[in-house]
Order: structure tokens, then sequence, then C-alpha cells
């Protein structure tokens, strides 16, 4: 199996449905903001005495339906990384073992890591990818399925989410400058997911793929090694 090919395919179709889903909320934000029909003029609902303005429930649906979208998008990249690892241990043949597994409590990236380290002879100190972004997909997809905001559709990142990573990557805000401590309010973990952080990760999950299976040659050789310490092992006389 072509495990980075058909990656390929389902982080394309990621790309694409982002860019084809999203264009109806922005172009409805937009009308708002321009005051075009039927946006010219204020619903019969709209306070005159109020400060909010005209259609403001309109634009924020549209902004939280973006975000929404967001959320799916980041939901199935989880699930294609996911499924290329769960690929790899069919490809390469390995499984983790019941010690390795417990890794996998902080998260199948990490587990998965720690088991190909020694599968495809890495440190990963030359893997392009950028694993922190690539963590923060799964929690913030874990967290985003999970919802507890009854009154919308926001999510939050957890203390746990920003004890381990306290450079948030999908958050509102500016980020570079956004350094958040464990004790950070609520409001500053709400979890955004942007076109160009959504295609940024992807970038990052492609890459972590490609850079795996350009060492695939490790890992043929390492099931070579094991299978001969199988063999010796059967062929060891009892004492």
């Amino acid at each position: 199996m072509d495990i980075a090919y058909f990656s390929k395919l389902r982080t394309d179709f990621i790309r694409m449905y982002y860019r084809e889903s999203h264009k109806p909320f922005n172009d409805l934000k937009a009308a708002i903001e321009a005051k075009e029909p039927p946006f010219d003029e204020p619903p019969d609902r709209y306070n005159w005495e109020g400060d909010e303005p005209p259609y403001l429930t309109e634009w924020l649906e549209a902004e939280m339906a973006l975000n929404v979208l967001g959320y799916s998008c980041l939901s199935m990249l989880s699930n294609s990384l996911k499924l290329a690892f769960q690929n790899m241990e069919n490809v390469f043949g390995f499984q983790p073992t019941e010690e390795e597994r417990k890794l996998f409590k902080d998260g199948f990236v990490n587990g998965y890591k720690h088991v190909l380290t020694e599968i495809l002879n890495t440190d990963w100190s030359d893997c392009p990818a950028d694993f922190a972004i690539i963590e923060q997909v799964v929690l913030a997809r874990n967290i985003t399925q999970h919802l507890v905001d009854y009154s919308g559709f926001d999510a939050y990142h957890d203390e746990k989410t920003v004890k381990k990573h306290p450079r948030l990557f999908f958050v509102s805000g500016n980020k570079t400058e956004l350094e958040l401590e464990y004790d950070a309010p609520w409001f500053s973990r709400r979890i955004e997911v942007t076109e160009a952080d959504l295609f940024k990760a992807i970038d990052e999950v492609e890459k972590l793929i490609e850079y795996i299976m350009s060492r695939e040659n490790k890992a043929r050789e390492w099931r070579v090694r094991r299978r001969q310490e199988n063999m010796f092992e059967r062929s060891d006389p009892p004492s």
C-alpha cells in the first residue's frame, strides 16, 4: 500500500473541502459589512436605541460556522494521520507492545513517534515536520469533538493542553505574541481554526508522512533483523 499517496489524497481533499465550504460564510459576512442587499436596511427586530449593529446575529453565526468548519477539518486531518500510522504497522510489520501502548496515553502521535524511533533508526532531528503543531491537531480535535459550550459551538483549550503547549497554535489572537501560562484565562484559550493555520497544519502532517516513508528502507532492515533474531531464539536449544 502506498501510504504517502493515499494520505495525500485525503489531505488534498481537506484543503478542497475547506476552500469550497467557507465561501458562503465569508460572502455573508462581507455582504453584511458592506450593507449589500438584503442587508442594506436594518431588520424589523433592530433596536435603533441600542448599540448593537444590525445583522450582528447573522454575522456572528457566519463567523461561528467558519470555525466549526475548521473543527471538522481538524477532525479529518487527525483521523487521516492516525490511519496512516495504523497502515504503517502493516507495511513496516510492527505492532506496539503492551509496554509501548502506555505511551499512547499521551497521544497517538507521541506513541507512534517513540515506536518508530528504533524502526526507522532516527532521532527525528532531520525531520522537517513541526511536532508541536501536529500534536495540537490531535489535542484540538479531541476537545472540539466534546463541546461543553451550551450557548454555542466554541471550544477551549484545557489546562493540560496549555501546560504542554504554552504557545498554542489554534487560538484566537496573535499567537506570535501569545505566551499562555498554566493559569491563562478561559477567554484566551478559544480554539480558532483559520484557513492559514489549517493549511499550515496539513503541510506539517504531509511532511511527517513523507519523512517516515522516505526511510522505509530502514524499516525493511529492522524487519530483517527482527526475523533473524526470532529465528535465533527458536533455534536456541533448551538449557
